[in-house]
């Protein structure tokens, strides 16, 4: 069995489903996936976000962009509310799927934990509303197949944030297309203009786009699953640090996965803004196929590229062998 490298937490997960062997014969051979992360915006990560009362970012995922406050961190849709502290912060779930197995008494958390959330797709709630204790209420609405979970105490926060929810047709507020050809397969590369990275000039920012590669996993319209952009020295920091990455892809062990987790189940596009734009693709997902190509240069994966890129909105749900140790190390993992 293939069992893909995980962060610390996620070890309680696995605890609490292999604590029953009826539900541990039910998952033998499935992808483990992360757990709900709550840090803030990755440093330098920024778009979106809104002057007002509540500063708020936006947040897109399966071809649907919606408002929520700035200061929200990022989660795991149907994270249960039994392993939620009290010292999480609100949070965007995206669905990464497996988390159900672990059941919980109740809906929501308890009172001293819990906490605000955008979840998409939630399961394909049915659209309505619900009330809980203390003044709080989770409700859902559908926008162009997109299911919107909200759960708050502030019933004019969760209404604005519903009401922001817009259908992307073609291009988010970030500049991702909601389809990218680079779901079409490892052979897809991007164009390297005058050539690459290296005639980019000064870097201004960086588009960060993710998306799902196969459409039955993938159960949003679009493939497209986080939006984000980096500016100032942040973008400038991961261009070098890619500039920096060895020649060549990788690291590849297609041998320790199937042939239809060869590839895995996710890819990320940079738009890289300087003089001019120039897009690079980023394969990191699965056992081979990995590399970051500016069309006109291969380079292999590393720690300074990856660390700091599948983090916040593109935090992957799982990784495998090395690109796992890379994001998540077995010593020093925040």
């Amino acid at each position: 069995m293939n069992v893909p490298l995980m962060p610390p937490r996620q070890h309680l997960v696995l605890a609490c489903v292999l604590a029953a062997a009826a539900v541990a014969a039910l998952i033998l051979g499935v992808r483990w996936l992360a757990p709900v992360r709550t840090e803030g915006i990755t440093e330098g990560m920024t778009g979106g976000v809104a002057e007002g009362a509540t500063a708020m970012r936006g947040e897109s995922y399966g071809g649907v962009e919606v408002q929520v406050p700035a200061s929200w961190g990022y989660g795991t849709t149907g994270w249960p509310p039994c392993l939620q502290k009290a010292s999480d912060s609100p949070y965007v779930g995206r669905p990464v799927g497996g988390i159900p197995l672990i059941a919980c008494k109740e809906k929501v958390a308890p009172p001293d934990k819990r906490k605000a959330y955008l979840w998409f797709d939630a399961y394909r709630a049915p659209p309505g509303l619900k009330n809980h204790d203390g003044g709080w209420a989770e409700e859902t609405w559908v926008v162009a197949g997109v299911t919107l979970t909200v759960l708050s105490d502030d019933a004019t926060l969760r209404k604005r944030i519903l009401d922001s929810a817009r259908e992307v047709r073609e291009t988010d507020t970030y500049g991702c297309p909601v389809d990218h050809r680079i779901t079409t397969g490892p052979d897809a590369r991007p164009d390297p203009g005058t050539g690459g990275l290296a005639t980019v000039g000064q870097v201004a920012s960086i588009t960060v786009c993710r998306y799902a590669l196969d459409r039955g996993q993938n159960v949003a319209p679009q493939p497209v699953l986080s939006a984000s952009r980096l500016a100032g020295p942040a973008a400038r920091k991961l261009v070098d640090a890619v500039r920096a990455a060895p020649e060549g892809g990788g690291p590849n062990e297609p041998q320790n996965c199937s042939a239809d987790w060869a590839l895995g189940e996710e890819v990320i596009v940079l738009r890289v803004n300087g003089d001019r734009e120039q897009e690079v693709f980023v394969r990191y997902s699965g056992c081979d196929a990995h590399g970051i190509d500016d069309g006109a240069t291969l380079r292999a994966l590393t720690a300074d590229v990856v660390r700091p890129l599948l983090r916040g909105p593109h935090a992957p749900g799982g990784l495998q062998g090395p690109v796992g140790l890379m994001v998540w190390p077995r010593t020093g993992t925040k």
